[in-house]
């Protein structure tokens, strides 16, 4: 509860008063019911859910903050790294990308400056500079972080946040519930975004991805339509995309069968993720022409384009 005055709930028979109290290291809130008449059982159970409910921590996102003393290039980088123009999320926030990378710009010139004789730049004057970049940083992470939970709250879905958070440039922190999906959209912006398919075997792996422009979510394009991209990697971005257009996207991972010792051991419940390609007594993928689409495809999931 983010409110510093006193709030009442009007419900049913009584009123309840809630009053927060902030000391320096917890959140404790002290809560009184104040009757107009007793309480019946089913009042008193709908009292202990709310209260459980407030009192609870609601954040599942948490973003990664700086501080003034992380390396200073690792502070450049991440500030750079933002990305929240043009985020209808992040509309609300008042400290722009544009201001960190300016603030962040400055610091690096600042920084370069320090290596020259006579010197451009005192490293009280770095310091100070350093310390408004991280500010300015900081600020739009906050800001970030309550966009994020938003998002998760209203998809009823954790990875709608992490997705936010991937597309803005915010880092995850190692106490953030949830993680990267097996198969699935990890970041968007406007006209792009990034496919993530978990590779069952590391190192030996291939990926093929299909992509359509459809009409609707759920339809299903036909194959003279699609775009097929292959990667060895499991992440991949698409660029080029129509705001506002229906982008249908499937995948199938491929893996050797047959090549010695590097013929994969993985688990029956692994081997229906993939596609297993046979191999011929030289080693050679076998294809038959008689199978017109021989791979195993995770499904289709769809996402309308920023």
């Amino acid at each position: 509860m983010k409110s510093s005055g006193i709030t009442h709930i009007h419900c049913c028979k009584f009123v309840l008063e809630i009053i927060p109290i902030k000391p320096k290291k917890s959140n404790i809130m002290k809560t009184e019911a104040l009757k107009k008449e007793h309480l019946t059982y089913g009042e008193r159970c709908l009292v202990m859910f709310y209260l459980m409910s407030i009192m609870r921590n609601p954040s599942k996102i948490n973003l990664k903050l700086l501080r003034v003393t992380d390396p200073t290039d690792y502070v450049i980088k991440e500030c750079l790294g933002l990305k929240t123009a043009g985020v209808a999320a992040m509309a609300g926030c008042t400290t722009t990308d544009t201001m960190v990378h300016n603030a962040a710009n400055l610091l690096l010139t600042m920084e370069n400056g320090t290596l020259l004789k006579p010197q451009l730049y005192t490293s009280n004057q770095v310091l100070g500079q350093k310390k408004t970049t991280v500010d300015l940083y900081n600020k739009v992470i906050n800001f970030m972080k309550g966009a994020c939970n938003d998002a998760s709250v209203a998809a009823g879905d954790i990875t709608a946040g992490i997705t936010l958070a991937n597309t803005c440039g915010g880092r995850l922190t190692k106490k953030t519930g949830g993680s990267q999906p097996d198969y699935g959209v990890t970041a968007a912006g406007i006209g792009w975004l990034r496919i993530h398919a978990k590779k069952v075997v590391k190192g030996m792996e291939g990926h093929i991805f299909k992509l359509a422009v459809v009409s609707d979510k759920g339809v299903i394009p036909v194959d003279s339509s699609c775009i097929f991209c292959f990667s060895l990697e499991g992440t991949i971005e698409i660029i080029g995309l129509t705001s506002k257009t229906v982008l249908a996207i499937n995948h199938s991972g491929i893996l050797p069968v047959g090549h010695g010792s590097k013929t994969p051991v993985i688990t029956p419940a692994l081997l229906k993720k993939a596609t297993l390609m046979s191999a011929s007594k030289k080693k050679h993928p076998v294809f038959n022409i008689t199978i017109p689409d021989p791979y195993a495809w995770d499904g289709w999931i769809y996402i309308v384009i920023q």
